[in-house]
């Protein structure tokens, strides 16, 4: 297991699914780990509730991290909200707070983040499947989640000379509470699973594993790069789906 002994992570949506997976396997690998969210939680060395949309929340989060032992070298942006509908029935409201929680927070909290980092820092990003390809209904997330690769690409060039990475995973269909009535149905995830090479959901702490490794050494080298954790769905043709 990787060891972040020594460093400081905060992982931005961390109170439920892949975001409460990714700061309990940082932690458990030794980083002290500030969790950040909506919704009050608990487990972790720290955690602020608020609103990351606000500066002020954002200045809490950095200024409490800073009260942690260690050095701040990681930070994860796993934060999102997301209208889902028809896109012609897309609200505007529903737009502007999709891209400015899960785009605008993740931009945020980059910016605050580089100038306080220590030597080696590293930002994983939390895209997904959605941000190369499309399902009715999902649109405002689409964009958000597509826009979040770009960021990271933009990042790892302008913050690489300053020894900062940027890296994103970009998961599949993973088994988390919001996913509940697929997965519990199994008529609904059978039919699902038809796309999925592995022939299963994943699991948030999967996700997890591949974040501590772009975050860690063991990718001194990697920035830039989008790290599909799909199960295979993206590597396979829809044609197999009626062979």
């Amino acid at each position: 297991m990787t060891s972040f002994e020594g460093s400081v992570a905060i992982v931005t949506g961390s109170a439920r699914g892949i975001g409460a997976a990714i700061a309990g396997d940082l932690r458990a690998r030794g980083a002290r780990v500030l969790g950040v969210d909506v919704l009050a939680h608990n487990g972790l060395d720290a955690v602020v509730v608020g609103d990351l949309r606000e500066e002020a929340t954002v200045e809490r989060c950095f200024a409490e991290a800073g009260e942690l032992p260690g050095t701040l070298r990681v930070l994860v942006n796993s934060a999102f909200w997301a209208e889902r509908g028809p896109l012609l029935q897309t609200t505007q409201a529903g737009w502007e707070q999709t891209l400015a929680v899960s785009l605008g927070c993740t931009w945020r909290m980059i910016r605050a983040f580089a100038p306080r980092a220590g030597n080696d820092a590293a930002i994983v990003n939390l895209a997904s499947v959605h941000s190369f390809g499309a399902v009715a209904g999902f649109a405002p997330y689409e964009a958000a989640k597509a826009a979040i690769v770009a960021l990271t690409r933009s990042a790892a060039v302008e913050l690489g000379p300053t020894g900062i990475r940027c890296n994103a995973v970009a998961p599949g269909f993973v088994a988390v509470e919001r996913n509940r009535a697929i997965w519990e149905d199994q008529s609904k995830l059978q039919a699902l699973l038809r796309a999925y090479p592995l022939g299963r959901p994943g699991r948030p702490e999967e996700v997890a594993s591949c974040v501590a490794f772009l975050a860690s050494s063991e990718s001194a080298f990697v920035t830039g790069s989008v790290l599909k954790v799909d199960g295979g769905m993206s590597a396979q043709l829809a044609e197999a789906m009626v062979r």
